[in-house]
């Protein structure tokens, strides 16, 4: 490879649903589908594929999915970024909310999401976790919303 042939950073819309798929189960993330994604983005290094995030659109829930960041670029602000420009497509189609099912909870809560109450509605459902095998032993997941 030539020095003309390394590009990026790039942030940018993306397709590539199998690279997300390939990157956040090499992140620890468990497979599921891509079912009522509105919009998915990547965050691209020398052309490959190191962060993504996608928007799910459920009824009139907006949620954060496969958001992923490759291990080298975990803490350098690629999945704040990844998960800010997500909040932006939800603002611009109308959300006054986010949710995600996080894996990790506390990254959410720095950048400004908190864990949902037993008894707000709307937010995603963490019945497949419970069945998981990572559950409570490696994964403490957690419902989040924030306000947008």
């Amino acid at each position: 490879m030539d020095a003309q042939d390394l590009k990026g950073p790039e942030l940018k819309r993306t397709a590539d649903f199998e690279g997300m798929r390939a990157l956040a189960l090499s992140s620890g993330l468990e497979d599921g589908t891509f079912e009522n994604i509105i919009t998915a983005y990547g965050y691209y290094l020398d052309a490959g594929l190191v962060g993504c995030v996608a928007l799910k659109k459920d009824g009139n829930r907006y949620s954060i999915e496969w958001l992923a960041v490759a291990e080298p670029l975990r803490s350098k602000g690629v999945g704040a970024l990844l998960v800010k420009t997500i909040e932006n497509e939800a603002r611009v189609r109308g959300a006054d909310r986010l949710w995600a099912l996080a894996r990790a909870p506390r990254f959410f809560e720095k950048i400004g999401y908190r864990t949902s109450t037993m008894m707000e509605s709307g937010g995603p459902s963490m019945s497949n976790c419970m069945l998981c095998q990572q559950y409570q032993r490696t994964c403490f997941p957690a419902v989040m919303v924030k306000r947008l």
